[in-house]
């Protein structure tokens, strides 16, 4: 069972995608979070508390195929665990972590960048004693790096003399390239530096190996800009002082230095970078194939493919090698012995102040993980960039003060929860409470009316009229002009007036609501019923109450004019305007029934509020005809709406309701309105 049972700190990688998810080449994206460990380790397992992880291309560059993937391929850390098979290893043994290469994929690595990694025996490297004393974990993180530089001088400079030279393109990033050319110089070996930034013009080497017009005509004219120069300048100082013999921007540079001072090429050829024309600019800066010539890629680049053309590998004729370290310690039992032995060594150098590990280091948890990988990624900083961990200790606490924050966040959420639903049920109870006291006599619109609605027109019988017409629609002016045309058909006893809605104050709000919104084409807005009222319906059916309560005014003033009584009114609405006679009619404000009434597409808000509302209403001794007449292409009056407003008729108290629909006909109040009018008119007012 593993003994700390909280979650530890975990840089994870994520690969870089396009708009439509699929992944993108270059650096991954990272993040530390703190993620659970598994509970146990198995008998042949250890449990590697972590010191110090590099930051290097195969963490920055990792072939990732999926988020969440914790990154590392090596580290220094102490055995924080060890299960009950392994016999070598004690807790606090300090060990560095390097699986063999078969083992993890760049997809799925070990995962070392986090604070306790559980991995086999013989997935890591005892450090003896000698070099813990003498340096920090974050240089013995550098050992294979650094052993990586010793080897490849040692197998594939063996044939070279002091005052040879080697060609590095990498001699500027990270530990490696600082290691090699440190090494270099105690060898006397002489570096000839490319140095190539983001940003430099490039010139590139093109055609026949060993040909001058392969570089001569190269364009060398475009400058670098200003920053890039001064970079380039402190860069080249820097690599200088550590041994470098030259410093070159690009293969076109050196090969016209070369060339100026009759100078031997390099027999060999240090790929660090490993893009995908680095290779190929290096051949053509080397000495032929017959000369034993050799170049060695052994950095991981940005795992693209190397790209050499046949003609010119052809020419050269040289060899192409690749070296890994971890492969070089897996392959024999005395390697991985030289790997310490050889770091003992350098453990020396560094005593004696000839060798030196430049590292600056970032822990996770407390510094930004991304700003580490842009840092490790950035070719004008070649310091080695080393990711610290927190101690157990500090996990413990970290985790302790997030479950804290934790438990806080969810009691103040629980809090705010408690606090919204009791604000909720109190503005739920203000709404019911006003919800039931509209259209009743203890409502605002009862107990402060706004006055009579305005009349813009009279016709008919206006002196002494045995039955009374009233129009009620949205837009007098369009409105009047069709209904002048009305008289002409009536009885002699009949008048007819037009009140105005939508020029009485209270109409305002009502006037500007927009029957072209969406939620009314589809019929949305007409189905909300009192649990969906937001504080804008309430206003609504407030303004309705008032509009319906002022044209009650309005006609009581006629009526006791010409001394007639409710049941000899007729009312004709279109629109809103027949809505708000709806309202007014089954909530009962006329103080009797009224004769009938015609509404051509009435819009009439929440019907469900309408058909609750008026259940609980006294029926009426007398029937009240409503004819509903609705224009089949009006887009206002949905066909959900409809339905459910016949619904609503139909199960309110003494009320027969007639619907017909006019082919063509849209949300107007026209003479083909008026045409419908004339013929339901004298099933309304009788003989």
């Amino acid at each position: 069972k593993v003994n700390h049972s909280g979650p530890v700190q975990h840089v994870l990688g994520s690969p870089k995608t396009d708009a439509y998810g699929q992944v993108m080449g270059g650096a991954v994206q990272v993040q530390a979070k703190p993620r659970p460990l598994k509970k146990t380790i198995d008998h042949d397992e250890v449990l590697v508390r972590m010191l110090a992880v590099p930051v290097d291309d195969s963490m920055i560059y990792a072939d990732l195929k999926k988020s969440g993937v914790c990154l590392g391929m090596t580290g220094v850390g102490r055995i924080e665990q060890a299960g009950s098979r392994i016999e070598d290893l004690r807790q606090e043994d300090a060990v560095i972590i390097l699986p063999k290469p078969t083992k993890f994929s760049s997809e799925k690595p070990v995962g070392t960048a986090r604070t306790l990694v559980p991995c086999n025996e013989e997935d890591v490297i005892k450090v003896p004693a000698e070099i813990l004393e003498e340096l920090t974990p974050e240089q013995i993180s550098l050992t294979p790096t650094i052993v990586s530089a010793y080897i490849v001088l040692e197998q594939y400079g063996s044939k070279l003399s002091p005052g040879d030279s080697v060609l590095m393109n990498a001699a500027h990033l990270s530990a490696s390239g600082s290691a090699l050319l440190q090494l270099c110089k105690l060898l006397k070996l002489k570096p000839l530096c490319i140095l190539s930034l983001p940003g430099a013009p490039k010139s590139m080497v093109k055609g026949e190996y060993g040909s001058k017009s392969a570089w001569q005509d190269a364009d060398t004219r475009q400058a670098s800009p200003p920053t890039v120069r001064a970079q380039y300048e402190r860069i080249s100082e820097l690599l200088v002082t550590m041994g470098a013999e030259e410093v070159f921007p690009d293969a076109v540079a050196l090969l016209r230095w070369r060339d100026r001072n009759q100078r031997m090429l390099p027999k060999l050829a240090l790929d660090g970078i490993a893009t995908r024309d680095s290779l190929e600019q290096l051949i053509h800066c080397v000495q032929s194939g017959d000369k034993e010539t050799q170049v060695l890629v052994y950095g991981h680049g940005a795992a693209q493919p190397i790209e050499v053309s046949p003609p010119l590998l052809a020419a050269w004729g040289g060899k192409i090698n690749g070296f890994n370290i971890a492969r070089w310690v897996h392959s024999s039992s005395a390697n991985s012995k030289k790997l310490m032995a050889v770091m003992e060594n350098i453990t020396k150098l560094v005593r004696s102040n000839k060798f030196v590990c430049d590292t600056v280091l970032y822990k996770v948890g407390e510094d930004a993980v991304s700003d580490a990988f842009s840092r490790a990624a950035d070719p004008a900083d070649s310091t080695q960039v080393v990711l610290i961990f927190p101690t157990l200790q500090e996990e413990k606490q970290t985790s302790d003060e997030e479950a804290r924050k934790e438990k806080q966040r969810l009691a103040l959420a629980a809090e705010q929860e408690a606090a919204r639903r009791k604000e909720e049920e109190e503005r739920d109870k203000l709404k019911n409470e006003w919800l039931n006291l509209l259209f009743s006599e203890q409502s605002v619109a009862a107990m402060s009316p706004e006055g009579p609605l305005p009349v813009t027109y009279e016709g008919g019988n206006m002196n002494s009229p045995k039955q009374l017409l009233v129009y009620i629609g949205d837009n007098p002016k369009t409105d009047n002009v069709v209904l002048k045309e009305l008289p002409a058909s009536l009885d002699s006893g009949i008048g007819l007036l037009s009140a105005s809605w939508s020029e009485h104050p209270a109409g305002e709000a009502f006037a500007e609501f927009n029957l072209k919104a969406p939620e009314v084409v589809d019929g949305s807005w007409y189905l909300r019923d009192r649990i969906a009222f937001e504080n804008s319906d309430l206003d609504m059916l407030h303004d309705v109450e008032l509009l319906g309560r002022s044209l009650v005014e309005t006609l009581e003033s006629r009526l006791n004019e010409f001394g007639l009584n409710w049941s000899q009114v007729s009312i004709i609405g279109f629109g809103k305007g027949a809505g708000v006679a709806l309202y007014a009619a089954l909530f009962k404000l006329f103080p009797i029934p009224l004769k009938s009434m015609i509404l051509f597409c009435p819009v009439v808000p929440f019907p469900n509020f309408l058909g609750e509302r008026i259940q609980h209403l006294q029926a009426s001794p007398a029937l009240l005809k409503v004819f509903l007449v609705w224009g089949n292409r009006s887009r206002c009056t949905p066909g959900t709406f409809r339905q459910l407003l016949a619904q609503v008729l139909r199960k309110a108290p003494n009320v027969h309701c007639t619907p017909d629909t006019v082919p063509d006909a849209d949300f107007v109040f026209d003479s083909k309105s008026l045409a419908v009018l004339t013929q339901i008119l004298p099933l309304c007012l009788g003989k």
